[in-house]
């Protein structure tokens, strides 16, 4: 029976990697932290422009800011096609079809999950 020999590990390069990862891993939690708060305040500053900007029918107005110009405006966001609005869709599609169609949609539904494709990424994680 060989007997293999325990090569040294170098813990103090692997101490400042860790000590380096968990320094921009609270950076990075900080910094998303302000960034949620930014937005909420943000939000909430905008509300009460729109708000005045309704009430006095100043909605069409174009206000020059540094660095631009700010309008009011609507945007329309899709709604995320996840897989229960996906069935939900499909239900509805089928029904909409002449009677005797068969509804395929669990067929399709199993057919999606089955080869929807994942990615698999090894990560560090703080626990």
């Amino acid at each position: 029976m060989a007997s293999q020999q325990v090569q040294p590990v170098n813990t103090n390069g692997l101490a400042e990697m860790i000590r380096s990862w968990v320094h921009f891993d609270n950076l990075s939690a900080t910094f998303n932290r302000q960034a949620q708060q930014a937005r909420t305040a943000r939000a909430r500053w905008e509300a009460q422009v729109l708000e005045y900007l309704q009430n006095n029918r100043l909605t069409n107005a174009i206000i020059q800011i540094a660095g631009g110009r700010l309008t009011v405006h609507d945007e329309k966001h899709a709604q995320p096609l996840t897989l229960q609005r996906l069935e939900s869709l499909l239900h509805e599609y089928f029904g909409q079809r002449p009677a005797g169609s068969d509804d395929e949609t669990v067929a399709i539904l199993n057919y999606i999950k089955a080869h929807r494709g994942s990615t698999v990424e090894t990560r560090l994680k703080k626990s």
